[in-house]
């Protein structure tokens, strides 16, 4: 049902080779991802949050290196209050890509399944064979090219 309703919007990507289309599919949601990353971590607040839990982290070092345990505890406690704010800040971009993830998966499941969408020169030892599926490639893509967009955008 995804698929049918995306038909109109993806199916430009048909003209493209299924690994060039899959590897724009990949670009595009790793990019949004990144930027949604960089916007929610990338603030003043998030920053600080940051800041503050590698400042406990070292008062909890010297506390240990004391012995002070009782002390130790009471910046691990404080620690996991920080943490917990932080995630709020990490769960942004979590939800975006997951959505993007659960709108678009679908759509290249169809078009894609049975599809050789690449080839290589020699098998991997996991996964086996010469010929990848759609989502190996995505995956392969995805890895790649986070670590190229995350330079450029500066995550």
């Amino acid at each position: 049902m995804i698929s049918e309703l995306l038909n109109p919007i993806l199916s430009p990507l048909l003209m493209f080779s299924p690994s060039l289309a899959i590897f724009i599919v990949g670009l595009i949601i790793i990019t949004i991802t990144n930027i949604v990353n960089k916007k929610a971590l990338g603030t003043e607040a998030a920053k600080k949050i940051k800041q503050e839990m590698q400042e406990l982290r070292e008062k909890m070092l010297v506390a240990q290196k004391a012995g002070n345990i009782e002390e130790m505890n009471k910046y691990l406690s404080e620690i996991m209050k920080t943490n917990s704010r932080y995630f709020k800040f990490t769960l942004k971009p979590l939800i975006v890509s997951m959505f993007l993830i659960i709108l678009i998966f679908p759509w290249l499941r169809t078009t894609y399944t049975g599809t050789v969408v690449a080839t290589i020169p020699q098998a991997f030892p996991i996964i086996g064979g010469y010929e990848l599926s759609w989502f190996i490639w995505y995956a392969i893509c995805s890895f790649s090219l986070s670590i190229v967009i995350r330079k450029i955008i500066g995550v």
